[in-house]
């Protein structure tokens, strides 16, 4: 019954004729523009140094531009308690429209805890603007302003148009610390911060994102020295056998089967490709570039393949090519390829090699724009080239003939034309006689 009479109270002195000075109502936006398809959010703060009574207030707004999701047009509030002093009411918009929405509060009263009553207002302006207005307005800057790894030189010297990086560790080392700093405030770095590392190469991605959701990615390679490491001379240049399967993950294919072998009292990671009976190991250049090689017998020799989902060819050196073809060398992805082609521009390579799910051997047509393969049929081919030169010379042969006929009939056409000229040239002369004759007698 107290607090009835209490509520009572304060609700007719709303209608007391005097104010104080006292209370406050604030109204504010968490954005000052909008996006219209977005939400935006505002709160109303209500506010009493000498504690809160009741209050009442109307939350105004347009609703052209404006939809609210969330919170109470009309607010009567009140206090449990003495002590409170400040009580905040959430309200969540969708934006309908572009404009400018102005949100106020109206008929407000506050009545304090010692009964002063004041009715402050108040209001705040959001801009709404199209999406499309928003991101043209976007930031397309996504550069980096500094890269470094600490402790450690970058090679090249950190720019922001230089994408690719390297450093180089000691065995030992199993972590790394990248500071990476975006170029524009409003972009996103993600990629940097302590990196776990491993022996050999790693390749840690930074990505910057800018305002605009455009990327950028800065590479940094990190190669980890191995301890005592295994390397092998091939063609006076010197490889690293790597020795762990992490390194190398990428570059396994479905059909190689895992093994080992024994390199210098060492087992090596290695893997079969049971139908040509090989052995292969993974072994890495001075430029840190890796490339699978045939071991046999402690020897090593490059292992290279074409091929896509459905047929993959192990090349071979040995092979006998068609005469008209030449042997050239490509590359493709950064890789030398000797292959034989009709001509220098030709963007089909005949290769010789040998399935590799089947050991079977032959040539094989690799188209390098659509980067498919398949079996090169020389009889076939033969047969369709015979074929085709065979229509040509009929063709040939028949257009020979019907010029042979017309020349045949221009000439009688012109024969005939000659001599009745020659007939129409005596009558006219006999005819002509005549008349002289006539004239004569």
């Amino acid at each position: 019954m107290k607090k009835i009479l209490f509520i009572m109270g304060l609700s007719f002195l709303f209608f007391m004729p005097y104010k104080v000075d006292a209370a406050t109502i604030s109204v504010a936006g968490t954005t000052s523009s909008g996006t219209v398809g977005g939400n935006i959010t505002v709160k109303v703060r209500i506010t009493e140094s000498k504690g809160l009574g009741s209050w009442e207030y109307s939350l105004n707004y347009d609703s052209n531009l404006l939809q609210l999701l969330s919170g109470d047009t009309h607010v009567v509030g009140y206090v449990d308690g003495e002590g409170e002093t400040s009580r905040t009411y959430t309200y969540t918009f969708r934006v309908k429209d572009e404009g400018t929405a102005t949100i106020s509060v109206l008929n407000t009263n506050i009545a304090a805890w010692d009964e002063t009553v004041t009715s402050p207002t108040d209001s705040t302006t959001i801009n709404l603007v199209t999406r499309e207005e928003v991101v043209k307005n976007y930031s397309d800057d996504n550069n980096l302003k500094s890269l470094e790894i600490e402790g450690y030189d970058l090679n090249p010297s950190f720019n922001k148009d230089t994408t690719s990086y390297t450093i180089e560790t000691e065995s030992d080392v199993t972590s790394i610390n990248i500071k990476a700093t975006a170029n524009d405030s409003k972009a996103k770095v993600t990629g940097d911060g302590e990196v776990e590392v491993h022996e050999g190469a790693n390749n840690i991605n930074i990505v910057v994102e800018a305002e605009s959701g455009a990327t950028k990615t800065y590479t940094v390679v990190v190669n980890v020295k191995e301890k005592d490491p295994i390397e092998v001379k091939i063609d006076k240049k010197t490889y690293t056998v790597v020795r762990k399967s992490e390194e190398i993950q990428d570059l396994i294919k479905d059909y190689f089967v895992p093994t080992t072998v024994n390199i210098k009292d060492e087992e090596i990671p290695a893997y079969k490709i049971e139908a040509l009976k090989l052995t292969l190991v993974a072994l890495k250049d001075e430029d840190g570039n890796i490339n699978f090689y045939i071991y046999r017998d402690g020897k090593y020799t490059l292992y290279q393949e074409l091929g896509n989902d459905t047929l993959t060819v192990h090349l071979l050196d040995d092979g006998k090519y068609p005469s008209n073809y030449k042997k050239y060398t490509v590359e493709m992805d950064k890789v030398a390829y000797t292959v034989y082609k009709l001509n220098k521009g030709s963007k089909f390579y005949l290769i010789y090699g040998e399935n590799v799910e089947t050991g079977k051997k032959g040539l094989y047509l690799y188209d390098s724009v659509d980067k498919t393969l398949q079996r090169y049929y020389s009889d076939e081919v033969n047969l369709l080239n015979d074929k085709i030169r065979i229509n040509q010379f009929i063709i040939i042969g028949s257009i020979s003939v019907i010029i042979i006929l017309l020349i045949i009939l221009l000439l009688i056409i012109h024969n005939k034309n000659k001599a009745k000229k020659r007939r129409n040239k005596e009558i006219k002369k006999r005819l002509k006689q005549e008349k002289d004759d006539f004239f004569k007698d």
